[in-house]
């Protein structure tokens, strides 16, 4: 088992925003942490239709997110962003299948590593990158640290787990 596991793709794709995986969250049923976590940003429950279900991809939902109204915003979005993210996941990895997924990687340190100039969430690679693999360029405000906060996420979701401090799968009515 690697002791950082530093990308979310291939075997760990599991632990991605834009990982596939039907779960509910605010009594809504979404089919990827990015619907759920941009439909949260959306103050009135009933303009959220477009990010739950399985109607939509999870890199569909990012881009509508970077297009929400400001009218529509949650006036708070800054300050409970990362509570709701925390939220999301529990309820991602309150189902047993994903739950064994993120147990089974044991106590290896999550980063959140991107090449998007991600800092916040993540920890953007651009400059350690070939070329090729520079898909937005390269930014001189990525120098391989970032806040990782996604990571730090998992990680206390993963340690509530093993703790056995998981929720129960919410199924619809």
């Amino acid at each position: 088992m690697p002791s950082v596991i530093q990308s979310f793709t291939g075997k760990y794709a599991f632990l991605s925003l834009l990982y596939r995986s039907a779960f509910f969250f605010d009594t809504d049923q979404y089919n990827s942490p990015a619907a759920a976590f941009e439909a949260a940003k959306i103050l009135s429950r009933n303009d959220r239709v477009s990010f739950i279900g399985w109607n939509i991809q999870p890199w569909d939902a990012r881009r509508l997110g970077k297009n929400i109204p400001k009218s529509w915003m949650r006036p708070d979005w800054e300050a409970v962003q990362l509570d709701i993210m925390l939220d999301i996941q529990r309820s991602k990895f309150s189902w047993p299948l994903l739950r064994e997924k993120l147990l089974a990687i044991e106590d290896a340190q999550l980063v959140h590593g991107n090449a998007c100039h991600d800092n916040f969430w993540g920890v953007c690679l651009c400059q350690s990158l070939p070329a090729s693999k520079q898909k937005y360029g390269v930014s001189p405000r990525c120098a391989g640290d970032g806040g990782n906060r996604l990571g730090l996420i998992l990680m206390q979701v993963r340690q509530e787990c093993h703790a056995g401090h998981h929720r129960t799968p919410v199924m619809p009515k």
